[in-house]
């Protein structure tokens, strides 16, 4: 298949430069930092975050997708400063770029108010930008391409994606445009629009595409990752949208494809019913009181489980909603479906609950999906000090009493 991987260089004009890329990287430490992340809920990994922004083109669609790639960095980079979040919107080179992202359908639209400036004041993010890639490890890393929700953006999930790269992983996300409410391709911004077939039709090809831009850079493309990214050991994970667009995904079974975990996904009964033999293991996790998805496709979701011919665990998170599984808290505290103090039963109508801390809520997140990938991705691999508690035998208990729902089959 043919593709072409150009960079989008911070601080440089897309169209105008050929070679030079950002990349944040992270480094390895021999023991974990003790201080809970209010981001993840959770210790860092032991490694440092590295970060940077690739456009990848596939001219045989002609359609570029304005990619983040999280991946452990080298230890020098523990004292350097913290990547920006204008970084992640190229600092404004675009003419007006900046104004559009504070707009009502774009960034603007997760507070009223909120500006770039603010949230480069105040971003808590682990990753480091352009950081040297960790060079002590002797095994490459394996992949995770997670998908974003509709009308989301590709960096609004940091507390899964930094997480899971301080853990070993080389994390990839890709804002899909059209469906992203915001993204910078050709020198371009790009708003959400697209219609729902034009959607489904591209997000599928769009994470598949990703795997073979990673199989490229792991094969000498990009001498940073050269050899560094185990893309057979590869999971799709996917939040909303983004978990409709992993379930499809796994019905090309691609062989590198080895696990898959769908976030409150937008699935439909027909596809938790009819589905082909696929057996990956997959993890699928939900809230109890997701109005966005409401009754029936949390129910799609829980069938999905149970039908699943493969390894199937399922995690229920019972005071939680749909923007549980994103980063939403750090635009706006009080954000709703999950976040904040007080939001809308799904369960009891007319009524409130009292949504479980977010902080904690990631914990619960990045503690279940941490073990499934360990246990599913490092398969006679070294593995990593997390091994030792999260995996296979951690799936398959409930750590958190009575605020979640945990089930398992043919583990």
């Amino acid at each position: 298949r043919n593709l072409y991987v150009t960079s989008t260089p911070i601080g440089r004009n897309p169209l105008n430069s050929s070679v030079k890329r950002n990349t944040i990287l992270a480094m390895s430490n021999n023991s974990y930092s003790t201080d809970i992340s209010r981001v993840t809920g959770m210790p860092p990994g032991p490694f440092q975050v590295g970060v940077t922004t690739l456009q990848f083109d596939d001219p045989s669609r002609k359609r570029g997708l304005q990619t983040e790639i999280w991946y452990p960095a080298g230890d020098e980079s523990k004292n350097s400063p913290r990547n920006l979040y204008s970084e992640y919107l190229g600092r404004g080179v675009i003419p007006g770029s900046i104004d559009a992202a504070e707009g009502s359908s774009a960034i603007g639209g997760y507070r009223d108010g909120i500006t770039i400036a603010e949230l480069d004041s105040n971003w808590p993010t682990q990753s480091v930008r352009d950081a040297r890639p960790c060079d002590k490890c002797t095994q490459p890393w394996p992949l995770v391409i997670f998908s974003h929700g509709a009308g989301a953006f590709r960096a609004s999930y940091i507390y899964w994606t930094e997480f899971l790269a301080s853990h070993g992983f080389v994390v990839v996300a890709c804002d899909h445009p059209g469906s992203a409410r915001y993204t910078q391709v050709d020198g371009k911004v790009i708003l959400s629009g697209a219609s729902m077939k034009q959607m489904q039709a591209d997000r599928p090809l769009d994470m598949l595409f990703l795997l073979d831009c990673m199989e490229k850079l792991s094969g000498g493309a990009d001498s940073r990752f050269t050899g560094r990214i185990d893309t057979n050991n590869c999971a799709l994970t996917g939040m909303s949208f983004g978990g409709w667009t992993t379930a499809a995904v796994m019905e090309k079974r691609d062989p590198r494809v080895k696990a898959a975990i769908m976030q409150c996904s937008s699935i439909e009964s027909q596809i938790a019913e009819k589905r082909k033999e696929v057996d990956i293991p997959v993890m699928v996790m939900l809230s109890t009181e997701d109005q966005v998805l409401g009754k029936d496709c949390n129910e799609a979701n829980r069938r999905f489980v149970e039908t699943h011919k493969g390894p199937a665990y399922m995690l229920e998170i019972k005071r939680g909603g749909h923007v549980s599984f994103t980063s939403g808290d750090l635009y706006n505290s009080e954000y709703g479906n999950g976040i904040g103090t007080s939001c809308p039963c799904l369960t009891k109508p007319g009524e409130n609950y009292a949504p479980l801390a977010i902080e904690k809520q990631h914990e619960i997140i990045n503690s279940y999906g941490l073990a499934f990938l360990n246990a599913h991705l490092r398969t006679g691999q070294t593995s990593v000090a997390s091994s030792n508690k999260y995996n296979r035998e951690y799936l398959l208990e409930n750590h958190y009493a009575d605020e979640i729902i945990v089930r398992s089959k043919n583990s």
